[in-house]
């Protein structure tokens, strides 16, 4: 160092000795003790008032545990306990794997013991380990080393003196001693209420007398081993010297009884008699059926809380049906549960998931879990977030084996779909309803709600070709004019479909925008099964109530949401869009039943007749617009189902006329009448077909009333299209056409005759009284509908008709 440098300044603790006095501490060993020695702990005797004995015991039961699996280098499986027991006597053996029972015995093959016994008429405990030794520091908080050991149980070191607390304080008051090193130990409270340990080495007259008095025992067969006070632990629990209580107070210790040391056993699961019927072990802990310990939880075979009067062990405080023994684990610090709910529902679920693959029959009690409203189980507290999908899919298996015929349902499902009874129904199944959360499970698993079985079902159904009755078409065209008018459904496409067997009538598929209708709904016989109408009915009363049928349906299928407007709720608006719907068809049914559609043959031209009533759904003041298109070039438009669509669809092809038309229309035509006037005729180029359209063009969601295939006179002969019928006449009515005049028949009454032909092709002579063929008369009343669906009567027509009023005598 060169002469002008300055020295470094010396550190304090390096200079001074009084530094080390205060920051050097030895660590105090049972080598460094010479005879003796008094431990004075910092913790006093009220410390952890919530244990009792039963932890206490836990906690030296786990050393005892752990001790030997550390000493002995085993797994957790090799760890074995046999008990056998006598009237003084019980004992628990820790055995080497691969030892018998009978071999417990033998010295090499015991590694430790547990025993209660009854000497000089006291009870006392012994817990003995081999090949162990307990130190000075393992009384320091911390002092131990099991935060480091990954296959102990629990964190805490300081377990072994709070179970010293507890079992010396009231009411237990027990004297614990301890034999380890060649020291006997003795532990009391100070007179200021804290824990004192008192180490004194044992002379070797003192642990000759303590081996022979062990030999003595081990030739009786009392005793598996001789244990050795310099090489093994061995801790007695009972009656000693007096002692100090809790309070600092001398005091008397007392024994342990028999009864005191069975409950105590509970402390650890490997110290009960379950039986192989009682537990199901796994590789990530045991599942305890045995209804003794129903509700209690281990942690390595230990015990962390018992289930006892109306508390449960569980941390979420709900009951436990079955006891779990978990192979691993962080505890909280009151060793009471583990760490957290959810590590505690991992636990419980990884050991079902382990166990239903040792003995999958125990799917049914987990499914009772699972389904189980009063009480709620704390064994599945967490299963919606944990289980895993193993056990999902053998709990699906069972589901499906165990309740065939019935359908699976939440009752959040049910709330939320109003068709739910109908649906499940139509799919010929019984409902059976599963908890919210269990449902949501079996949701993972590929359980579908009703409206997705509805939908996938009926989905993949085939479309069916439009049948040529007019019931099939008459109720397409209904239905899809009433989805027209709702904003919800406007534009949907409706089908009949092939679906069998299948009970469900219809749905609604609003991605696609297609309605699709069950094909029994598609003839008038089995519209009628349906509704339950038996015996003849009008075909607009049969109409009528399978639109209204069908369309409640349709619109219960829309979601809820979509039914939105200001200041009422969306049902609000879904029942107004019913309610319009039902007005609008009937309005179609009652005008269109009381209309004629009649072509008559003018030699060079025709005239097209299109009659009404102003009597029925529209105002008689109202105007109408009256359109006839030919077919040649205008069928496209029998597709336009509401007026607005009509009114906006700029139809080129039509004349409108300013002056009354004298000349045939050689090209489409439209008008608009008052309503009130009943009728409206037109001379039309011969040839050519014809269709009627008429609306309301004041009233854009008024429906189109369209009549196609009209009546053709030809000279003496009517003939009428029977898939046309305007009037949807009363199925099984007959309809006859008047033909030739018969001049050589003369019956009684004076009639006139006529040849005639049936709709169903069969031939008749008609006899119509004589002044009545050309009177004007009045068409038969269909019979009246409902009062809720109330059609008015027909009017009187002005026209002439080829059928008179009273009913003709057919020969």
């Amino acid at each position: 160092m060169a002469p002008n440098e300055k020295q470094p300044r010396p550190n304090a603790d390096e200079s001074s000795s009084d530094g080390e006095m205060y920051t050097t501490e030895n660590k105090v060993t049972l080598q460094s003790i010479n005879q003796r020695m008094t431990i004075n702990s910092a913790m006093v005797s009220n410390y952890a008032t919530q244990w009792g004995p039963v932890e206490a015991f836990r906690e030296l039961i786990q050393n005892w545990r752990d001790g030997i699996i550390q000493s002995f280098k085993l797994s957790e499986q090799d760890f074995r306990v046999v008990m056998e027991t006598s009237s003084n006597e019980i004992i628990y053996k820790a055995i080497a794997p691969g030892s018998s029972h009978r071999k417990a015995n033998e010295s090499k093959e015991c590694l430790g013991y547990i025993r209660w016994s009854r000497q000089n008429g006291a009870g006392t405990v012994e817990i003995t380990n081999r090949q162990a030794t307990l130190e000075p520091w393992h009384l320091d908080m911390g002092g131990t080393s099991k935060k480091t050991e990954r296959n102990q149980a629990g964190m805490h070191g300081e377990g072994l003196k709070v179970a010293l607390l507890v079992l010396m304080r009231k009411p237990q008051n027990h004297a614990v001693r301890c034999r380890s090193g060649g020291f006997s130990w003795t532990f009391n409270f100070t007179n200021q209420r804290r824990l004192a340990a008192c180490p004194v080495r044992m002379s070797p007259t003192e642990i000759a007398k303590i081996r022979d008095q062990a030999k003595s025992e081990v030739d009786q067969g009392s005793l598996p081993f001789v244990p050795d006070p310099n090489e093994d632990i061995q801790f007695l629990i009972g009656t000693g010297p007096r002692g100090r209580d809790e309070n600092g107070w001398p005091i008397t210790r007392e024994e342990v009884t028999r009864k005191e040391f069975r409950n105590w056993t509970k402390a650890a699961i490997f110290l009960q008699n379950v039986g192989a019927a009682g537990i199901v072990g796994t590789k990530v802990g045991d599942l305890i059926v045995d209804p003794r310990y129903g509700g209690n939880i281990y942690l390595k075979g230990l015990l962390l809380k018992e289930s006892k009067d109306g508390r449960s062990a569980s941390i979420t405080g709900k009951k436990l049906k079955y006891g779990y023994n978990f192979a691993s684990g962080v505890t909280n610090r009151e060793r009471e549960s583990m760490a957290g709910a959810d590590d505690e529902s991992r636990a419980i679920l990884s050991i079902w998931n382990q166990a239903l693959i040792a003995k999958d029959d125990l799917v049914e009690k987990l499914h009772e879990l699972l389904n189980s409203d009063d009480p709620e189980y704390a064994d599945v507290a967490g299963a919606e977030s944990f289980i895993c999908h193993e056990t999902r899919e053998r709990i699906k298996t069972f589901l499906i084996n165990e309740y065939k015929g019935k359908w699976l349902y939440s009752e959040r499902e049910r709330s939320q779909n109003l068709r739910f009874n109908h649906v499940v129904q139509g799919l010929g199944l019984e409902p059976l309803e599963l908890k919210d959360c269990y449902w949501s499970i079996m949701k993972k698993a590929g359980f579908r709600t009703a409206e997705e079985e509805e939908k996938k079902r009926f989905g993949a159904t085939e479309s069916l070709l439009v049948p040529p009755q007019l019931f099939s078409r008459e109720i397409l065209r209904l239905i899809r004019a009433a989805l027209e008018t709702c904003a919800q459904t406007a534009g949907a496409a409706v089908v009949f479909v092939k679906a069998g067997d299948m009970e469900l009538d219809t749905l609604y598929l609003q991605s696609s925008g297609v309605f699709k209708i069950h094909e029994k709904w598609s003839t008038l016989q089995g519209a009628k099964n349906e509704l339950g109408i038996s015996g003849q009915s009008w075909m607009s009363l049969v109409l009528l109530s399978t639109a209204k049928r069908l369309l409640i349906d349709a619109f219960s299928q829309v979601p809820m949401h979509l039914f939105r407007g200001d200041g009422q709720s969306p049902h609000w608006y879904q029942k107004r869009a019913i309610s319009e719907s039902d007005r609008r068809i009937l309005e179609l049914i009652q005008i269109k039943r009381e209309t004629q559609f009649k072509v008559k043959d003018c030699n060079a031209s025709s005239i097209v007749e299109f009659k009404w009533s102003s009597s029925t759904a529209w105002s008689r003041q109202c105007q109408v617009t009256i359109q006839f298109h030919r077919e040649s070039t205008c069928s496209h438009l029998k597709e336009l189902l509401v007026a607005g669509k009509v009114a906006t669809a700029g139809m080129r092809c039509c004349t409108t006329p300013t002056l009354p038309v004298q000349s045939p229309i050689t090209t489409c035509f439209t008008t608009t009448v008052p309503f009130e006037s009943g009728e409206f005729k037109l001379r039309v180029q011969k040839g050519p077909k014809y269709f009627v359209m008429m609306f309301n063009p004041v009233d854009p969601g008024s429906l189109v009333v369209l009549r196609e295939r009209p009546l053709i006179e030809t000279g003496n002969a009517t003939t009428v299209d029977l898939f046309d019928k305007g009037d949807y006449e009363m199925e099984g009515t007959e309809t006859y056409t008047l033909r030739d005049r018969a001049e050589s028949l003369d019956i009684m009454a004076p009639r006139d005759w006529f040849h005639g032909s049936g709709s169903n092709g069969s031939k008749a002579i008609i006899g119509v009284e004589k002044g009545n063929a050309s009177d004007e008369t009045e068409t038969l009343k269909t019979p009246r509908l409902p009062s809720e669906l109330e059609l008015p009567p027909r009017p009187r027509l002005p026209s002439k008709s080829q059928i008179p009023s009273k009913r003709p005598r057919v020969a």
